[in-house]
């Protein structure tokens, strides 16, 4: 297998080894998305801008059984070839997407509850100030 062009990888990000410091899903995971299969280009695209070497986490994730070689391009042009996801691969992804709108269930949830806390307080103070408006007026 060639190498695939980093060269928009920026020099003050460290060069992380998916061997080393692996994360989980892998960036070739991230970079199918909700897709079955992804291409050399854009594993390349999502491991630059975490900062890993697309060819190793492609190889790990071939090694690992999370992919599989689906179609290798007609042009000779390794960006292009296209890697299939596994079943091993199609859990991970889901489990990933997943964790993604639990998060934001969560995330949402605690929004809406602040903003319930933040009218319940507004509601307090109106019916305070009101009531306080009416006593002076009754009093005088």
């Amino acid at each position: 297998m060639s190498g695939t062009e980093t060269s928009g990888l920026s020099s003050r990000r460290p060069r992380l080894s998916i061997r080393t410091d692996p994360m989980s899903p892998s960036p070739v995971i991230l970079a199918a998305g909700l897709e079955e299969t992804v291409t050399v280009n854009m594993v390349n695209y999502v491991a630059r801008w975490i900062g890993y070497d697309a060819e190793e986490c492609i190889l790990k994730a071939l090694e690992d059984g999370e992919i599989e070689m689906y179609k290798t391009s007609r042009l000779e042009r390794r960006g292009y070839d296209l890697y299939r996801l596994t079943a091993k691969g199609r859990r991970e992804a889901d489990q990933h997407i997943h964790e993604v709108f639990q998060r934001g269930r969560e995330a949402a949830m605690r929004e809406y509850e602040a903003e319930i806390r933040a009218n319940a307080r507004a509601e307090l103070a109106a019916d305070g100030s009101c009531e306080g408006g009416r006593a002076t007026q009754a009093g005088g």
